[in-house]
């Protein structure tokens, strides 16, 4: 009789910790999703981490891939092309590996295309040599079109 008490007990003990490890599960799932749906319907991607330098925005993205209003995060001195030791890398057959360079001289921008095959463009106006570059500008490189902010 003792025994059977006990093995009831053991068995009412365990049938309880199997439900608990099984609602705790569900809750760490649930908790889980919870996260996952927050961080899809957030109306904006985590901001670019600002810098003083500036940033270029993709205005238009021909067939390279990029999303059009990605932001690129400059550097003092930014190569840009489709060699991946570029600082701003766009998969554009249009681009020569290294396409362009964006560099910042005191509070001005000078852009220069580096002997690329199809050019680089501020504006709409081919550049040759060296071109000041101001925000709202555009430059296309390729068939990739970008706006310095």
């Amino acid at each position: 009789m003792i025994s059977d008490i006990a093995s009831i007990s053991i068995g009412v003990i365990l049938l309880l910790l199997r439900v608990a490890v099984v609602f705790l599960l569900y809750f760490f799932l649930w908790q889980v999703v919870q996260v996952i749906r927050r961080d899809l319907i957030s109306p904006h991607a985590a901001p670019v981490a600002a810098n003083s330098y500036g940033q270029l925005v993709v205005t238009r993205s021909g067939q390279s891939g990029v999303v059009v209003g990605k932001v690129f995060p400059l550097n003092p001195v930014t190569l840009i092309g489709r060699s991946p030791h570029c600082d701003i890398v766009l998969n554009d057959n249009f681009l020569s590996s290294e396409h362009a360079r964006l560099a910042r001289q005191g509070d001005v921008w000078i852009l220069e295309d580096l002997n690329s095959t199809n050019g680089t463009f501020l504006n709409g106006f081919e550049v040759s040599g060296l071109a000041e570059v101001h925000p709202g500008d555009t430059i296309r490189v390729g068939r990739v079109e970008l706006r310095l902010e």
